[in-house]
């Protein structure tokens, strides 16, 4: 029964899914089928079929304390299936008056425009100063930790060294944090999308240049603390960008751009977990176990455990886990993450030992953690709308480098299975819009600045010329 359930449900959300996407044909991979294939499809509502069919056999799941928790789980995700691309479709009546099919197919057609000026010299010199910035962040990051974790994984460092020091080099950083987080993990990576957004749209060896070395410092602090998923989702990106960029992929190009994540991911995982080349057939036929059981059961079991845990074994969090900053203004006990929280009951040991850290999962789980079922039933509408208008907006939009940065940026980075709390204040989203402000007006500024002091020097040389 729960096999055709789901089913039906999948059915219904996919044509929803494609009426606010306008295509989900996978070479033409945008912000919400992506959001449909690999976070809800892929990372939750599989692992949830075989959850509550208890066919999944997970050493994670398996220490759920009520086997209800399996039934709400799954009710939770078929619910966030449905419910999320109706918050989608509620936000295309707000905008009114386009086809997403037709406006998705007129911004992808489109070549790429400058922001500000014809060549955009104006907006590359505040992109170069914060490129240069970002680069200096980076080495700054490798210089506080002292080492380069990544050489660890080539050089076949056990799993317990390696666990503790991505503890060490993200947790217990000992160097100023919000410079990191904003100017070398955060910035460096949409630089590298401006940078070749520019280089494909001038064809010069300087755009070209930048591109190279914004991409490889991109590489190296993506893997600063050796998590496996940001440099594939940083990968899948720029698959997204030349989407956006040229109007669709090949299927050669697309199959590859699915290979090529999928070794990196083997490799990290067999690195990390101390494996060789003889574990890797396990390693990826075994659904319960290896990469499939990560991808599959691990990125759901979080959910689970919300049902588990809230309020049975922790009462639900409310608004304290939101944010630092609002819990001091309004004087708020500021409470850990339910995904914090999750772990550290389930797999106390790990927390203790400095080698685990949260229990990422469907924003469901934290909208229920916090909020109870007025969250479960209002949280996948709010995260639909949200997302939806964000897409629209900037499919309406000029087709620039900053744009495009944007919408790749914002696709990838959507926390559908981080948290809820995110979709009501992000910092993070808010920091990078603010970034993108400012450097827009500094270029026109700069504009206005240049522009205007030729033209009072035209007007002084023209008062001379009568004087004489």
């Amino acid at each position: 029964m729960y096999y055709l359930i789901s089913f039906v449900i999948l059915i219904i959300s996919y044509y929803l899914f494609k009426k606010c996407s306008g295509t989900m044909a996978f070479n033409r991979l945008n912000m919400i089928s992506y959001i449909f294939y690999l976070q809800l499809f892929l990372f939750s509502f599989i692992g949830s079929v075989l959850v509550v069919n208890k066919v999944d056999n997970h050493y994670m799941i398996n220490r759920l304390a009520f086997e209800s928790s399996r039934f709400y789980g799954w009710v939770s995700i078929m619910y966030v299936m449905i419910a999320m691309p109706i918050g989608m479709l509620l936000a295309n009546y707000f905008l009114k008056n386009f086809n997403t099919r037709i406006l998705f197919s007129r911004y992808a057609g489109k070549l790429i425009e400058p922001v500000v000026s014809m060549k955009d010299s104006y907006m590359r010199f505040p992109l170069l100063v914060l490129s240069a910035i970002s680069i200096f962040a980076c080495v700054y990051t490798f210089y506080v930790i002292k080492t380069i974790p990544i050489l660890y994984v080539f050089k076949g460092s056990g799993p317990e060294i390696l666990a503790r020091m991505r503890i060490e080099a993200s947790r217990e950083f000992g160097g100023n944090i919000i410079f990191r987080n904003l100017f070398a993990i955060m910035l460096t990576p949409v630089l590298s999308y401006i940078s070749y957004a520019y280089y494909k749209m001038s064809k010069s060896k300087k755009d070209f240049v930048w591109f190279e070395l914004m991409f490889f410092s991109s590489i190296m602090i993506l893997t600063y603390n050796i998590a496996k998923s940001p440099l594939v989702t940083y990968l899948i990106g720029f698959l997204l960008l030349h989407i956006l960029i040229e109007g669709s992929v090949s299927k050669k190009l697309f199959i590859f751009a699915g290979f090529i994540s999928f070794v990196i991911l083997a490799y990290l995982y067999l690195s990390t977990m101390g494996l060789g080349i003889s574990d890797f057939a396990s390693l990826v036929t075994s659904v319960n176990q290896g990469i499939p059981g990560r991808i599959l059961l691990s990125q759901s079991a979080g959910t689970f455990f919300s049902f588990d845990i809230f309020p049975d074994r922790h009462n639900f969090l409310g608004i304290t886990s939101l944010s630092n900053i609002l819990s001091g203004i309004f004087s708020i006990e500021k409470s850990d993450r339910s995904a914090r929280i999750i772990m550290s009951i389930v797999m106390p040991s790990a927390i203790e030992e400095g080698t685990g850290g949260v229990m990422n999962t469907l924003f469901i789980g934290e909208s229920w953690a916090n909020f109870g079922l007025i969250g479960v039933v209002f949280a996948p509408i709010w995260v639909g709308f949200v997302i939806q208008w964000s897409y629209v907006t900037i499919l309406k939009s000029k087709k620039t480098p900053l744009m495009l940065a944007l919408m790749v940026y914002l696709t990838i980075s959507w926390p559908v299975t981080g948290g809820f709390n995110d979709f009501i204040y992000n910092m993070s989203i808010l920091t990078m819009l603010a970034m993108f402000m400012l450097i827009i007006g500094s270029a026109v500024l700069l504009r206005i600045f240049k522009t205007g002091k030729k033209h009072v020097m035209f007007l002084q040389g023209n008062r001379q010329k009568r004087n004489d």
